[in-house]
């Protein structure tokens, strides 16, 4: 007995570890003795902030043209850099760490040789660190990060660790040196200037260390006429760009268009225009002298830190990046962290910087390097997918959000409906030949519920080319006239149907259109309104915890619908609820059908239903297709409830609680169990890319347990998070009320109901304990549980307004 519980408490936390979005930070030891770096390779990363994808449209490439050439040149894509508070600050951290983390306003860079308050910077960092006494002199152009021990703690619950990339280039030899900065001013005293130095976080240490550097006023110079009176000195720049250390790294952060964004409201728009130009321009002509500069040897990196206010109005937050080498051609970059041309990870840019250098990217570290593909017209593609990505980031609070409010009306009024209709009906004479008022519409509008999500899939397909042709505010208008005439269109012809031809129609069609979309590329999920959203970066493919919950649940209906239909036949007897279908009444038993409180599906029907359960928690599990660990782990518990009370019948209930804990064990085993034979290295499922599953289970097998605390906690607060700011959690919270109030009253409902029609029952329990899975076994739980939950609320609603129609047959 000790050791099965033994064997169930490693089961849950290794699971917990697994379900990780990533592999999250883990710190992996470092061997300096593998020195395999390129000698002679030198590598310059320009960061340019306020940098948009508004900026290298065609009408302004026109004025730039060696950026032009460059992009013509060179490796693009559109890089994820949001972060908790959208700063450079957080950006800068999160590229050293290798993982989303966050800056602090004070975790600034200084030269060794400034002051603070009256202090050398460089005796301050011998006062905090401690360790760098007499131990080692500190040069005088070196760059410190004074407040190191501020931005770890504050990523202390992260479990990241800032400066993993600072410390790896030092390890094996790589010289880092730092250019340029984002002050607002120059000459000031140091307290009083608004300084922006927070580009060396990205290439400092992990005591906050940078070799080298230039900051602030060496690399700016006095300018009446620009935005605080300051520009960038260029020339400067690029006499100490000229004197890169090989091998090395050099970034160069170029402020002049961060200061004009922030300056901003004191221009008039025609100021600002001009001046916007200039600053390109000038930039334009400092990129074609280092591009002029370069060896064979160099490697060049453009991106943004953070994109200028104007993008971030139009929810343009992806930024651009480029990569050019003296042989590169027109390619776009290519992520397997995201599997979407083009679109890549602020983590994956991290391991491409080491892998410049032939340094190994360790284990904890979630980004992959990147790769290219030769395409043409890459940067008009791109722009014309960020419009697509733009119209569903800005869609989502016009239609997704009122939705949702939309469910929770539906469900509190068709309670708030059932309960009066119910006192209504107990006057003998009230309808007096009439059908009950209003029963239509309430139907049609529960009906809505289960067909939208099928609905928002499809949608998907029509984005690219509706933006492509009437533009973002036009897509955004076609797209919510769409849903709503579908959606009412296909709930008005399910009205008509019988209650379980419905629920088989929308269960398993929503279930189809899901898994086939899944497991052919996942096209129209890219693209839905209710899928994934690159902009935020939660997911980039498989099946997003919103579809996860639909298929789960419409799945479990649609089946345990049709044997409900087959085997326990309609429930109760009347024609003219909308449908065809002979029903009968009374007793509960049908002519030919075993006696239905015991009902147990053939073995034909159930081995049917079992192989349907199998194939999609396959689809979820493996990592081309699904790659949803939670997911799959939910569908194992949800599919295989619902199996075994479709094998068992009435004996399921003579499980006991230690025996229903050690199925519920054996479920999560076997969901473990496939999870991990489709995500180890030696799966053929797993061998053409691997998955963030894949990459956690191999941490896991590194013996990284030292982490599986710090996940559980992260998850856990996440859920709680979610608990209070999301929709979602009310629509859980208003799914759960109207099934409390459904099988409270009248007392003694739900017996009726176990007896009448075992199967919807099964199917009920099933969709029930999968929602508690799903909630319990991912970081956005609150999501797909309350996707889930809806497909047990509705077919309840109906069932009772069914009932209450057969209770009063019309005269």
């Amino acid at each position: 007995m000790k050791l099965k519980i033994a064997g169930i408490i490693v089961g849950i936390l290794t699971l917990m570890f697994e379900l990780s979005t990533s592999a999250e930070g883990i710190e992996a030891g470092i061997d300096p003795s593998i020195h395999n770096i390129v000698k002679s390779k030198h590598v310059t990363v320009v960061s340019i902030p306020g940098l948009s994808f508004m900026e290298l449209r065609p009408d302004q490439l026109v004025e730039l043209p060696h950026l032009r050439r460059l992009t013509e040149l060179s490796a693009v894509g559109a890089m994820n850099i949001r972060t908790s508070s959208r700063t450079m600050r957080d950006v800068y951290v999160s590229l050293g760490a290798g993982a989303p983390s966050v800056g602090v306003a004070d975790g600034q860079a200084f030269a060794a040789k400034e002051t603070r308050h009256g202090i050398r910077i460089s005796e301050l960092m011998n006062r905090y660190i401690g360790r760098y006494g007499e131990d080692k002199q500190i040069e005088i152009d070196s760059v410190l990060v004074p407040d190191i021990t501020m931005l770890q703690r504050a990523n202390k619950n992260q479990g990241y660790v800032p400066g993993i990339l600072g410390e790896l280039l030092k390890e094996y030899g790589v010289f880092r040196s730092v250019l340029g900065s984002s002050d607002l001013g120059k000459g000031s005293g140091m307290e009083d200037k608004k300084m922006r130095r927070y580009s060396p976080l990205m290439l400092m240490d992990a005591n906050g260390f940078v070799d080298k550097g230039a900051l602030g006023d060496d690399v700016i110079t006095l300018d009446v006429d620009r935005p605080y009176g300051v520009s960038t000195h260029y020339a400067q720049l690029h006499s100490l760009w000229e004197k890169r250390t090989q091998p090395g790294i050099t970034l160069v952060e170029l402020g002049d268009l961060y200061r004009l964004y922030t300056d901003q409201e004191h221009y008039n728009e025609e100021r600002f225009t001009q001046l916007k130009g200039q600053i390109l321009k000038e930039i334009d002509q400092w990129i074609g002298q280092v591009v002029a500069g370069m060896t064979e040897e160099d490697s060049l990196w453009i991106f943004s830190p953070e994109v200028n206010s104007e993008a971030a109005r139009a929810k343009a937050y992806l930024s651009p990046i480029l990569h050019y080498t003296t042989d590169s051609r027109e390619a776009i970059l290519v992520s397997e962290s995201t599997r979407r041309q083009g679109v890549v990870t602020a983590q994956d840019f991290t391991s491409s910087l080491l892998k410049e250098f032939n340094i190994p990217v360790p284990s904890g570290l979630v980004g992959i390097p990147l790769s290219y593909m030769g395409k043409s017209d890459v940067l008009a593609d791109l722009v014309r997918e960020q419009s697509s990505m733009q119209m569903i980031y800005r869609s989502r609070p016009l239609l997704l959000y009122p939705f949702v409010t939309y469910e929770m009306l539906i469900l509190l009024l068709s309670l708030i409906y059932g309960l009066w209709i119910k006192k209504r009906l107990a006057d003998p004479g009230y309808l007096e030949g009439r059908e009950m008022p209003w029963r239509r519409s309430v139907r049609t509008l529960l009906f809505s519920l289960l067909s939208a999500p099928a609905v928002m899939l499809l949608m998907g397909w029509l984005v690219v080319p509706l933006t492509t042709k009437v533009g973002i505010e036009g897509t955004m208008l076609v797209l919510i006239a769409v849903f709503i005439v579908c959606t009412l269109l296909i709930s008005a012809f399910m009205e008509k149907c019988g209650l379980s031809t419905a629920m088989i129609w929308l269960g398993l069609g929503n279930a189809l259109i899901i898994t086939l979309d899944g497991s052919s590329g996942a096209h129209a999920m890219k693209y839905s309104i209710l899928g994934y959203d690159p902009m935020i970066g939660a997911r980039y493919y498989g099946i997003g915890n919103e579809f996860m919950g639909v298929l789960i649940g419409a799945l479990v209906l649609g089946v345990t619908a049709a044997l409900q239909r087959r085997h326990g036949g309609e429930q109760p007897a009347l024609r003219g609820l909308g449908g065809n279908e002979p029903l009968l009444a009374g007793s509960g038993k049908v002519e030919g059908s075993p006696r239905l409180g015991d009902a147990a599906a053939s073995p034909a029907a159930a081995l049917l239903a079992c192989g349907a359960f199998l194939l999609v928690t396959a689809c979820l599990a493996a990592p081309s297709l699904g790659a949803n660990a939670g997911g799959a782990l939910s569908a194992a518990v949800a599919f295989g409830v619902a199996g075994a009370h479709c094998f068992a019948g009435e004996r399921w209930r003579e499980l006991r609680l230690g025996r229903g804990a050690a199925l519920l064990s054996a479920l999560l085993a076997l969901g473990l169990g496939a999870l991990w034979l489709l995500n180890s290295a030696d799966s053929p499922a797993a061998f053409a890319r691997e998955s963030h599953v894949g990459r956690a289970f191999h941490a896991l097998h590194a013996g990284h347990f030292d982490q599986i605390g710090q996940l559980i906690e992260r998850k856990l607060r996440m859920n709680v998070h979610l608990l209070r700011a999301s929709v979602w959690s009310k629509v859980l919270i208003t799914s759960l009320i109207v099934m409390a109030v459904l099988v409270l009253r009248p007392r003694g409902h739900l017996r009726s109901w176990q007896h009448k029609y075992p199967y919807w029952m099964y199917g009920f329990s099933a969709n029930m304990i999968g929602a508690i899975a799903a909630l319990l076994l991912n970081d956005s739980g609150i999501v797909a549980a309350a996707t889930l939950i809806i497909f047990v609320a509705v077919p309840m609603q109906l069932l009772r307004l069914q009932e209450l129609e057969t209770e009063n047959p019309r005269s």
